[in-house]
């Protein structure tokens, strides 16, 4: 085992040796080598990056990839006659909300609406449909209970309602996500001013609040520089403490640019809405106050969504209703991947193509050199070198000089890829550049390392024909 790796590093320091000898013509040579390394690498690149940029954006609002919304619309279908004997005050309270919403199929939209629509923090869900408080807690309650018994360890719950606070020009309705603690994590929230919810805030008398940055500016105060106090007078008159702020949003990504005449007819200001905490927002309700049916959101990962979706089908249907319960994931975007999959497949065959092609020049290099070096090879054959050890030495000099070409390359791409302008390129808010992948690094390395490998295959075999004779009479 010393042995072998004795001679591998042995053959690496003389290749590099010999490298330093040649390298003005290897440099030549490897020009090619390393564009189309740095252009394979930066292609790749730029694919799986985009799609890392697409999809963190979209978990904003749809939450992380895998996550399954489950909403519930009770149908009293199939349950026994005790059960919806039980049910049957809060069967009618929903069609008679029904009725002004467009039936049962209408109250469960809401629900699915307000679990993903408006949880940009942007133009959150104006849909309000409401339910009674004795079937909204009773749907809120079997969500609670589903996510003990499955030991589910990433999940929130989230309705959208209309709240009226008080402003400095007067009071108006804003919509308000009503959330639990951990939407934040699901969603991957990002606060520009303060924080968002903790544990302690549960606690607080005064219901915790994050706004957007618009909600910041129609109070009139441009810096958030601590907890504010603000003013509600529907569905309940208590006083919200603003703790958080989120980031505000590129508005010349929907093609505002600052122009009162050229903005007409475009939504140019920051858009006012708000998130609150449940735990202390729902103390303050009336018990018997109406309010909208919760949406779970449960994290289960690519790989379990589809079984998570079905068994909440299951368990909650089980307690509502054959077809009260509606779960879908947010696996959609896998065609993306898939896409982006095929893409990079592609490019690596084109860019392992164009280097083949460069990797010519270095092939007809390397035989000049071996015919250069018959003399010293027929002494080192002279000394007892092995025709092994002759072809792997020369081989080894093509991979070296490729994987250095290769490391050349990578390095461009990244650059690239750190400069690029991302917002202005996807067309969506990129607040940070997604890490470049390493995928795409070792595609190009080892596509390089192949290209020498081959490359170096027929200088090394000229080598190893030549007679100890013939090359020392050189």
């Amino acid at each position: 085992m010393n042995g072998i790796l004795t001679g591998f590093f042995g053959a690496l320091v003389e290749a590099w040796a010999q490298l330093r000898i040649g390298k003005l013509r290897v440099l030549l040579s490897l020009v090619g080598v390393a564009a189309a390394v740095a252009a394979m690498t930066f292609v790749i690149a730029l694919g799986q990056v985009s799609v890392t940029a697409i999809n963190k954006v979209g978990e904003k609002y749809n939450g992380r990839q895998g996550t399954v919304t489950i909403s519930v619309n009770p149908t009293g279908k199939g349950l026994s006659q005790v059960v919806q004997a039980d049910d049957a005050p809060e069967a009618s309270a929903d069609a008679s909300t029904g009725s002004s919403t467009g039936g049962a199929g209408g109250g469960q939209g809401s629900g699915s609406s307000a679990g993903s629509g408006g949880s940009g923090g942007g133009a959150g869900s104006s849909d309000t449909s409401t339910t009674s408080a004795a079937t909204s807690a009773r749907i809120s309650g079997a969500m609670t209970s589903f996510v003990e018994r499955y030991d589910i360890k990433s999940w929130a719950t989230t309705y959208t309602s209309n709240v009226r606070f008080s402003f400095p020009d007067g009071s108006r309705s804003v919509s308000t996500q009503t959330v639990s603690l951990g939407y934040g994590l699901l969603h991957h929230k990002t606060v520009a001013q303060g924080r968002w919810f903790t544990a302690q805030d549960e606690d607080d008398l005064s219901p915790s609040l994050v706004v957007t940055q618009g909600f910041l500016d129609a109070m009139g105060i441009q810096q958030f520089s601590g907890p504010i106090t603000v003013t509600s007078f529907s569905p309940v008159q208590t006083s919200f403490t603003i703790v958080g702020v989120l980031e505000a949003e590129d508005l010349s990504l929907i093609g505002c640019s600052g122009d009162p005449e050229r903005d007409a007819g475009l939504p140019c200001t920051q858009p006012v809405t708000a998130f609150a905490l449940n735990t202390p927002y729902e103390s303050w309700l009336p018990k018997d106050a109406d309010r909208p049916a919760p949406t779970l959101e449960v994290w289960a990962g690519k790989s379990g969504a589809k079984e998570m979706a079905g068994l909440a089908r299951k368990d909650l249907d089980a307690r509502f209703g054959q077809g009260s319960t509606q779960a879908s994931d947010n696996l959609s975007g896998g065609s993306l991947s898939s896409s982006a999959g095929t893409f990079t497949k592609v490019v690596t065959a084109a860019g392992v193509f164009v280097m083949l092609l460069g990797a010519l020049s270095l092939v007809n290099i390397a035989l000049v050199t071996v015919r250069q070096r018959i003399h010293e090879i027929g002494v080192r054959r002279s000394f007892g070198a092995t025709s092994r050890r002759i072809f792997f030495s020369i081989m080894m000099e093509s991979v070296v000089a490729t994987v250095v070409a290769g490391i050349v390359g990578i390095g461009l791409a990244i650059i690239g890829i750190r400069t690029l302008p991302w917002a202005a390129y996807l067309g969506i808010p990129v607040t940070t550049t997604p890490p470049f992948p390493m995928v795409a690094a070792a595609i190009g390395l080892v596509a390089a390392t192949a290209v020498g490998a081959l490359a170096g295959i027929i200088p090394a075999i000229v080598a190893t024909r030549i007679r100890p004779i013939d090359a020392i009479r050189y």
